[in-house]
């Protein structure tokens, strides 16, 4: 059995995804992994700030800062940060790390809880893009493994990132190019460590008529997923940007009250009223 499992999410300050931080976190917490957040700060307003940090620490999630990279896009500083948070003091080597994108809400504790503690890294959902490219949500490892599987040095998580950049990005690269760095330095790294294949375990999940994945009410399809998921099995939600309005919010609501007590939805609900009025302000 694995014990002390964390999830790895980032965020920068863009409100539709710094929404999520506090509910994100609730969820992980619900299938029993300790969610760790990776917080790139570049001036979020005060009152916002302590909304987020309030709410996310009642619900039992931990906030690490650290300061924006010069020169790079903060989402590129965030996603990539996911990679080497081994290197932050606040892990032991045999803690267990899962990454995943804040835009994400777990539901399905059997499906994040099944991995052989004999295998060194479990990947789930390989089959999406037809092994070829590994997903950074979701993938899993205990903190010494991804130190010596991505190279993590012994400077800090904001050091490695550094690094990372220095080697891989220059500060002129198109946005694609920066948006899919974290996945080709994860895959890279799986594929050519001494785990693959044999020490991996695969946890595949097929899709769907309408192009998502089995068990996910998506975005892309939202209705559908939804409605199909609802009364069958849900996995995880995959959200919409702009969540706080209409019927995806009151959507995400329905699913709140079948994963929490009345209190707490209720709670999501002021945070999200207040969360709103002051990026309205």
């Amino acid at each position: 059995m694995i014990k002390n499992k964390y999830s790895v999410l980032s965020v920068d300050s863009n409100p539709d995804y710094l929404f999520f931080v506090p509910m994100a976190c609730a969820f992980w917490k619900e299938i029993n992994y300790q969610p760790f957040v990776i917080l790139v700060d570049t001036g979020i307003e005060p009152e916002l700030k302590e909304l987020v940090f309030s709410e996310t620490e009642k619900v039992g999630g931990h906030i690490k800062i650290i300061e924006h990279i010069d020169g790079y896009r903060t989402c590129n500083v965030a996603q990539i940060s996911r990679l080497y948070a081994a290197a932050d003091p606040y892990f032991n080597d045999d803690d267990y790390l899962m990454t995943d994108d804040m835009d994400k809400f777990v539901i399905d504790y059997m499906w994040f809880n099944q991995q052989n503690s004999n295998k060194d890294i479990h990947i789930y959902d390989p089959d999406e893009l037809n092994y070829r490219r590994l997903k950074i949500g979701n993938i899993g490892m205990k903190a010494s493994v991804w130190k010596e599987v991505i190279g993590i040095h012994d400077g800090t998580l904001r050091d490695n990132v550094r690094t990372c950049f220095d080697k891989h990005l220059s500060q002129d690269s198109d946005w694609n190019t920066g948006w899919n760095l974290d996945e080709w330095i994860l895959t890279n790294s799986v594929f050519n460590s001494k785990y693959y294949p044999s020490q991996c375990q695969n946890f595949e999940r097929g899709g769907t008529r309408w192009g998502t994945r089995n068990g996910r009410i998506c975005r892309s399809a939202w209705s559908q997923t939804f409605n199909e998921c609802m009364s069958t099995k849900l996995i995880d939600i995959h959200l919409h940007r702009d969540p706080y309005v209409g019927r995806v919010w009151e959507d995400t609501v329905t699913i709140m009250r079948r994963i929490f007590p009345e209190s707490k939805v209720r709670e999501f609900i002021n945070y999200k009223e207040k969360f709103v009025e002051l990026i309205d302000e």
